[in-house]
């Protein structure tokens, strides 16, 4: 898969500017924001310019994924990249701002992807507009904003983008499609958590989050997972262990039960 430099994509969109029916690339706001009621992109199945953002974060997984947020849009403002070639996830840094060219947008278990894919769009790349530039600050949540079960018309603006909830306390676990998901509770609202993103969870949760443990605060992504009748909820993914905060007691209690296991 070749990239374009930049020089290259600018000329390009020079001469573009002077064509009969040029269209402005696509902000990840205009690509995410939606009046549908299940939240499907209006671009959804297109293959579009989009402009891009920072990279909040990188996931070598099952399918490789890159997550952009554009801070000038607090809400609709963050969209995942499945990275099908390869050849992005190992190219690009947090705090670099990275733009497509020719991708396709697809929403796949309800969540808006743009997927990195020349099977789908023989024509796509990417490019490094910018490094080293501030990764958002986490957007401060309740856990009523990710409430479940699912509202999507509160819950689908912060698709993708970096939430923090705080005072959380840890309920039942084991829940979800892949049976990896644990609640979050604040008062009488409920959301849930997963760590399958957490590089440094160990299993399929990480050593913090067990029932009952206490929260100072909880930091992740935002996904929405639907795939009906069984499933529909969104989830906050935790990336590594900056991202979970214990309340004090419940970090001494984590680290004491640690020393008696070693004892043993």
């Amino acid at each position: 898969m070749r990239r374009c430099c930049l020089t290259t994509m600018v000329a390009v969109g020079l001469l573009a500017l002077g064509s009969a029916g040029y269209a402005a690339d696509l902000s990840i706001y205009d690509v995410q924001y939606t009046t549908d009621p299940g939240g499907d992109s209006p671009y959804n199945t297109q293959i579009q310019n989009v402009a891009g953002g920072v990279v909040t974060h990188k996931w070598d997984g099952f399918n490789d994924r890159v997550y952009l947020q554009d801070p000038a849009h607090p809400t609709w403002g963050a969209i995942a990249v499945k990275d099908w070639e390869g050849d992005l996830l190992s190219s690009v840094e947090i705090g670099d701002w990275v733009s497509f060219q020719n991708i396709y947008i697809e929403e796949y278990r309800a969540t808006t992807f743009l997927q990195y894919d020349s099977y789908v769009a023989p024509d796509v790349t990417f490019t490094i507009e910018s490094t080293g530039n501030e990764v958002p600050a986490p957007t401060l949540l309740t856990a009523a904003d990710l409430c479940i079960p699912v509202d999507h018309g509160v819950s689908e603006p912060y698709e993708s983008m970096v939430v923090t909830l705080e005072d959380v306390l840890v309920g039942a676990r084991d829940l979800g499609k892949a049976g990896d998901n644990y609640e979050l509770m604040q008062g009488s609202d409920l959301a849930w958590g997963a760590d399958y993103m957490n590089v440094d969870a160990g299993g399929p949760y990480h050593p913090y989050i067990y029932t009952g443990a206490e929260l100072d605060s909880i930091t992740g992504i935002v996904e929405q997972y639907t795939r009906l009748p069984d499933w529909d909820y969104y989830q906050l993914l935790t990336r590594s262990t900056a991202d979970i905060v214990p309340e004090p007691a419940s970090l001494l209690l984590f680290v004491g039960a640690g020393l008696l296991l070693r004892r043993r």
